[in-house]
């Protein structure tokens, strides 16, 4: 099954995902497990690529999601949830469970941008995504990986730490310095939790079968190389508090061409412009040179 056909059932999968914690990864985790590339098509040339740079933006009149305050803490025993934070931590604040930012010119942070459809799933060598406990949260809030990576969590602080990752069975008390590790060996959505100690905070990890995949930083902006070009490629920006929106390209060889797109909240009903959730392109950009590459759904 090709990638591109699963996108819409993704997003409709993790529509769920707002109100869940831990458990919420199941059918997320089959559709992305589905969302292979490099079926059904030839292979074009692996010399000719191509860059995506752009913006992501949120829709017209929409709030920006939280989490509930449930789905962040990892239940391990039921008398031990809503552990207090330690005094040395910076007391909850309403952003600890808004990922998503919204930069002053109204572009939104932590969005997944991901390709799709193209004909050879591109390869790279496994990596290790670092994750800190700092403050009694975690940092970053979202990896985008690559199955076979591995995540590591490491704690900064002189508080023990109990962080868990999807369904692992044995759960590990950090000291500081000390770091957690987990294979991730499975495509799909899960999140990085803390427990029973005290939590800290949340993040999500999103496992994908390809390294055509990244995330708009603190200004919005997101850039993406290596694209295969001379092929129609599907391009998505989405995260789980978000709808999926996604559009079509085509490159030339060496072309760098420039996207926005608008996202909507997941529930979120006000009125948005009809082209709301279509990607528009930006002013063309000058051609650029074959480029490396970089981490969203499919």
């Amino acid at each position: 099954m090709r990638a591109g056909a699963r996108g819409l059932a993704l997003t409709l999968v993790l529509a769920g995902s707002q109100g869940c914690g831990d458990g919420c990864s199941s059918k997320a985790d089959e559709a992305v497990g589905e969302a292979r590339t490099g079926v059904g098509k030839p292979a074009s040339p692996a010399s000719a690529t191509a860059v995506i740079e752009g913006v992501v933006r949120m829709a017209g009149g929409a709030e920006l999601p939280s989490y509930p305050q449930q789905s962040m803490e990892k239940r391990i025993l039921q008398h031990t949830e809503h552990a207090p934070l330690p005094d040395a931590c910076a007391p909850p604040k309403t952003t600890d469970r808004q990922p998503v930012q919204v930069t002053p010119d109204g572009l939104l942070t932590n969005i997944v941008i991901a390709a799709s459809d193209f004909a050879k799933q591109p390869q790279r060598a496994p990596v290790t995504h670092d994750v800190t406990i700092v403050d009694c949260r975690l940092k970053p809030s979202i990896v985008v990986a690559m199955k076979g990576d591995t995540l590591r969590v490491r704690n900064e602080l002189d508080y023990p730490f109990m962080p868990t990752y999807g369904e692992a069975p044995v759960v590990k008390t950090l000291i500081r310095g000390q770091t957690y590790e987990a294979k991730l060996d499975k495509p799909g959505v899960s999140p990085l939790l803390c427990g029973f100690t005290a939590p800290c905070g949340r993040t999500d990890v999103i496992v994908m079968l390809h390294p055509l995949h990244t995330t708009t930083d603190a200004q919005g902006k997101f850039k993406l190389e290596n694209l295969p070009a001379g092929e129609d490629v599907k391009l998505s920006a989405w995260h789980p508090l978000f709808e999926e929106s996604a559009t079509q390209v085509r490159l030339q060889p060496g072309e760098v061409k420039r996207v926005e797109l608008v996202l909507t909240p997941l529930g979120h009903r006000a009125q948005v412009p009809a082209d709301a959730g279509t990607p528009k392109p930006a002013e063309p950009a000058p051609a650029a040179a074959d480029a490396p590459k970089q981490a969203a759904p499919k």
